[in-house]
């Protein structure tokens, strides 16, 4: 499947567990933001071209968690808005960070990796430094949030 180039006015959803949400603020841990792997690049988010905020929590639920084998429950995760430019303009020595569209798809599609035409990546060194983490955090806000509000 080919990449296309994602536009600076563009935006991306990151998907957020709940157990990655500040209980006083509200707000994603710098944890939420870590690549996953954590020994990755890269942490996926999907691109708002092909996906909604709602689409993109909705496909959690077609993933399997890992560890139960078992789907995992949309319900408990949130979805963060990130502007591309804006992720693309953090000025922050080593830590620059670029976002590519990473589509996955297969054929036929394998039972707990369902197909993502808006899956994209956002790459870059994100590491231990929780600085940078959570200046990433201050430049995206909620499209889907915490229900307990």
């Amino acid at each position: 499947m080919k990449e296309i180039f994602i536009p600076n006015e563009d935006h991306v959803f990151c998907r957020i567990g709940i157990d990655f949400i500040s209980s006083k603020d509200y707000k994603p841990r710098a944890s939420a933001f870590r690549n996953t792997p954590v020994k990755g690049n890269n942490l996926s988010c999907d691109w708002d071209k092909y996906s909604t905020a709602e689409s993109s929590r909705a496909l959690i639920g077609r993933q399997l968690n890992l560890r139960t084998g078992k789907p995992k429950d949309p319900r408990k995760f949130c979805i963060y808005k990130f502007n591309v430019g804006t992720v693309r303009s953090i000025n922050f020595p080593g830590k620059g960070q670029e976002i590519e569209h990473d589509p996955i798809y297969n054929d036929p599609e394998i039972e707990g990796k369902p197909n993502n035409l808006a899956h994209s990546v956002m790459i870059g060194e994100k590491g231990d430094d929780e600085e940078f983490r959570i200046k990433l955090a201050d430049t995206g806000c909620w499209a889907i949030g915490p229900s307990w509000k």
